[in-house]
């Protein structure tokens, strides 16, 4: 990690790799979380790593204020942007993510940017539905090797 100022060091963690071609911006999902079967997606970092598509991620620690600056720049290192958060898919902060790139960086886009949500459902109380309603590593794989073309 490199060293920034502390107004901007508080706000993001980014973990650099040297060729990347997918940046991955996370937002309110544990970066490694201890709870097997979430998304992780450092784990789906290094599952597509195996696969030769290298992801750099975002770990967007606060959303206000939106540290929009780091995301547009890998999204014209990569051409790509993968957004990831449990919330639903209508009205989430990847949906301003993404109207953000089409404002800044829009023609650095190889590919849409892709969202990855939790199921436009009710939030299940039992666990193994719990799993089955929140993103997950898979789904991170699937979404990074769709904008890719892989």
């Amino acid at each position: 990690l490199e060293a920034e100022p502390p107004e901007r060091a508080c706000r993001r963690l980014v973990v650099h790799r040297e060729r990347v071609a997918v940046g991955v911006a996370v937002v309110g999902v544990d970066v490694a979380p201890e709870q097997a079967g979430a998304a992780d997606p450092l784990e789906a970092a290094e599952e597509l790593a195996k696969k030769h598509i290298f992801a750099e991620i975002i770990d967007l620690r606060t959303i206000r204020p939106l540290d929009i600056e780091t995301i547009v720049e890998s999204v014209k290192k990569t051409g790509r942007c993968v957004t990831v958060e449990e919330g639903w898919p209508q009205f989430g902060v990847g949906s301003e993510i993404a109207a953000r790139i089409m404002d800044a960086a829009f023609d650095y886009l190889d590919a849409p940017v892709r969202r990855v949500t939790g199921e436009d459902v009710p939030m299940p109380y039992a666990a193994n539905l719990e799993k089955l309603a929140l993103p997950n590593a898979g789904k991170v794989i699937e979404a990074a090797r769709a904008v890719t073309y892989r």
